[in-house]
């Protein structure tokens, strides 16, 4: 019997990896590893562990540090929140598009994704039983706003923009990112928002959040990873900003798939 799984394409990572491998000279332009490690502070932090980290802990994260989140939110991203409920710790922002599709959708729904498209996101949503919707960006990889409200259906749930973007690298201008917003506010719709490359940005180009045009966030799902910038990719961690309705839906699926984020890579 044919399962929704076989359905999901196969992480595409590990097959050009070996193919890679199977080719000796080949150059890999694929998968984004960073050449540093974390900052020198991280080791200083850990080497003296609170016993408390041998158990389980709050399903959202630590409260120190989802505070220490709220502060950067605020002061860099200029995202305004209730307060630190509306922040989840996960284990990277993978992990947060997977809680959020399944927290937003039924069997039979679509979310809209723009191409080219970041292949987990496609795969997360085809895992919940949904359909993704490709919609094509402009010749310079940026928004198609008229393509991306003929593609909302009665079935449409979520649009979601990665900013800089995921694998184009092109930063999405505020005007665009705005457009999208109160277009997912207009329709009763989530904007799911993957800001997994916020510090990489270059030649005085901004970075903005589309959170901002959301106060407290009431249809904004905001996603971060400190893989990249903090060197972090095998300590699995990052944190996702949701609307205060979805906070029981999102702890039930992080506590049965994670329970909570590791404690060593909180600290």
């Amino acid at each position: 019997m044919k399962t929704r799984m076989q359905a999901v394409q196969d992480p595409i990572i590990p097959i050009v990896g070996a193919w890679t491998q199977n080719s000796p000279g080949t150059i890999s332009l694929g998968q984004g590893i960073v050449s540093y490690p974390p900052p020198p502070s991280v080791f200083e932090a850990i080497a003296h562990l609170d016993p408390m980290v041998h158990r389980y802990q709050a399903v959202q994260g630590l409260p120190e540090l989802r505070e220490t989140i709220l502060h950067k939110l605020q002061e860099e991203n200029k995202i305004q929140l209730s307060g630190i409920e509306q922040i989840v710790v996960t284990a990277g922002s993978n992990m947060g598009f997977m809680n959020a599709v399944l927290a937003i959708t039924n069997p039979g729904d679509e979310i809209i994704i723009q191409t080219p498209y970041y292949f987990n996101h496609e795969m997360a949503i085809r895992m919940a039983d949904c359909t993704p919707v490709l919609v094509n960006t402009l010749p310079d990889f940026q928004l198609d706003l008229e393509a991306i409200k003929a593609a909302i259906t009665d079935k449409t749930k979520a649009i979601v923009t990665i900013s800089p973007n995921n694998p184009t690298g092109a930063v999405y201008d505020k005007a665009s990112l705005r457009h999208v917003n109160e277009l997912c506010r207009d329709r009763n719709l989530f904007h799911i928002s993957d800001e997994a490359y916020e510090y990489f940005v270059y030649d005085n180009t901004q970075h903005d959040s589309p959170a901002q045009f959301d106060p407290l966030s009431h249809h904004t799902i905001s996603l971060f990873s400190l893989s990249k910038a903090y060197g972090f990719a095998g300590w699995r961690i990052g944190y996702m900003v949701i609307p205060e309705r979805l906070q029981t839906s999102i702890q039930k699926i992080q506590d049965t798939i994670l329970i909570c984020p590791a404690l060593t890579s909180q600290v």
